[in-house]
């Protein structure tokens, strides 16, 4: 029994053959498969985030991200042509993982478009996005900011119109809103409230009702969160 084992284990036999080369085939597939994975991700837009926050409306019709029960609130007023906004929205996110994702802070967003038609222009983009939920809010803001920096050009009808074929909003919805000029008594309108507060320029931001007037570096916000903090949050 022993040598009909050596001499089958050792054989030349075609039964052999084939299995080694279905192992060779199931090989050669999974890596082809881990490298497709690996190539899709690498082409993901760097800009277009995975949400890790709670996000949702206010009953005012404001977009949010973080619990609604956060022991502070931050109410931002922004213009998306503003370099300053962008800077405090990059700010913002660095720090999210501490006290967005923790529950701690809540951050309410506000359109303040003042600066230029393509301001207006892009705040109506980013309220046709809301319709479709806060989480394409964030995303489409996140996408807006991370191209001001070609210029007004960035706020074209046909970039906006793109921006949400990237975060693959509903384009019939997203376009007939942009177009018909739909949301422009929502920008106004924030506009108005933001003056009414005494908003003069961006980005000017509400901690709790406190105003704050430009962005802060993000150890400074830190510093300016955590002294507003309760004790044991």
């Amino acid at each position: 029994m022993t040598s009909k084992k050596k001499r089958r284990r050792h054989s030349g036999k075609p039964g052999r053959t084939i299995s080694t080369t279905k192992i060779l085939i199931v090989v050669a597939t999974a890596v082809v498969a881990v490298a497709l994975l690996v190539i899709l991700n690498s082409n993901r837009s760097p800009t277009v985030k995975d949400l890790t926050y709670t996000t949702g409306i206010t009953p005012e019709g404001e977009p949010y991200k973080g619990s609604p029960e956060a022991p502070l609130q931050l109410e931002e007023y922004s213009d998306f042509l503003c370099n300053h906004c962008g800077n405090f929205a990059d700010t913002l996110g660095a720090i999210s993982s501490d006290y967005v994702e923790t529950g701690k802070v809540q951050i309410i967003f506000r359109n303040f478009a003042f600066l230029a038609p393509e301001s207006i222009q892009a705040a109506q983009a980013a309220e046709c996005a809301l319709d479709q939920g806060p989480d394409k809010f964030w995303q489409y803001h996140d996408l807006l900011f991370a191209n001001r920096g070609t210029g007004l050009s960035a706020y074209s009808k046909a970039r906006l119109k793109a921006y949400a074929r990237q975060i693959e909003l509903d384009n019939t919805t997203f376009n007939k809103c942009l177009d018909s000029g739909a949301k422009a008594e929502e920008v106004q309108a924030d506009l108005d409230t933001g003056k009414s507060q005494g908003v003069q320029s961006t980005p000017t931001w509400f901690l709790n009702g406190q105003i704050q007037v430009g962005a802060l570096p993000e150890d400074e916000l830190r510093q300016a969160l955590d002294a507003q903090m309760p004790q044991g949050s």
